[in-house]
């Protein structure tokens, strides 16, 4: 069997960020225009999981502990999160985001995604299931990384 090089796997896959950064996401209506990069990434964090305690948000929003109660406290004042504590351990905070918060990002990801589509027109559609099918691929092995796995995105567009 012939020895996998990790490197270039991880390399390869860090390219496709910029790559689709570029293409896509910068031609695209932002949510949350007004709110802070830290702010943006506690939403976006919190929308791949359904809820994360304070530590576990600060780690994946990439937001030091200090920062995080302040950007927790200003979300929580503009109605975009809610926290509540873990009745098993007091001590722990959990947060999640609010139905309103999640509704505007489902409303602005919807209208983004049907300029990613118009984006997508001149792919074939064998180029297209091929895609499909490795970001699936691809969400399914890195979740196997996870402590806890991200949010099945797919399937909130099923149930619509």
């Amino acid at each position: 069997m012939e020895k996998v090089n990790r490197k270039a796997v991880v390399r390869e896959l860090m390219s496709i960020h910029p790559l689709f950064r570029k293409k896509f996401l910068n031609r695209l209506d932002r949510p949350f225009g007004g709110l802070s990069k830290s702010q943006r990434d506690v939403v976006m964090s919190l929308n791949l999981y359904p809820a994360m305690n304070m530590g576990q948000l600060a780690v994946e929003a990439n937001v030091s502990l200090q920062q995080i109660t302040k950007t927790v406290n200003a979300l929580e004042d503009m109605g975009y999160v809610r926290r509540y504590i873990d009745k098993a351990n007091r001590r722990q905070v959990w947060v999640s985001l609010t139905d309103q918060c999640q509704e505007q990002i489902r409303s602005t990801c919807d209208a983004n995604d049907g300029l990613l589509v118009k984006s997508f027109e001149l792919l074939s559609d064998e180029d297209m299931l091929q895609l499909e099918k490795a970001a699936r691929t691809i969400t399914q092995i890195i979740n196997k990384m996870e402590d806890r796995p991200l949010r099945d995105l797919s399937a909130k567009e099923e149930e619509k």
